[in-house]
């Protein structure tokens, strides 16, 4: 099981979303998925939500280097993007449920 644990918001002075950072962890109680084997899995169901697709420009996925269970899924969105807190809230969501049923390992 991996869960998203912490949803950092980054608004620019006009109030509009600049880039979204989500900390996730790996629950496994038979087995947590460490290093690139959750990168893996966190890559797989980031690409059933069609944030990047609509509003992202970049991303970036960082293991925690002390503790492999752990990731920091880093989303910059494009300039003028039409982003609300409650897309963002639906995303999450999405996001979560796209995690729980996607079982590469």
């Amino acid at each position: 099981m991996i869960n998203i644990i912490h949803v950092n918001v980054h608004y620019n002075d006009a109030r509009n979303i600049t880039a979204l950072e989500i900390k996730l962890k790996s629950l496994e109680k038979s087995g947590v998925l460490i290093g690139q084997a959750l990168v893996t899995t966190v890559s797989m169901a980031l690409s059933q939500t069609t944030l990047l697709q609509d509003t992202g420009k970049n991303l970036k996925i960082v293991i925690d280097p002390k503790r492999n269970n752990i990731v920091d899924l880093i989303i910059t969105m494009k300039k003028n993007n039409t982003l609300t807190a409650h897309d963002v809230a639906n995303f999450q969501d999405h996001f979560q449920k796209a995690i729980d049923e996607t079982k590469l390992f």
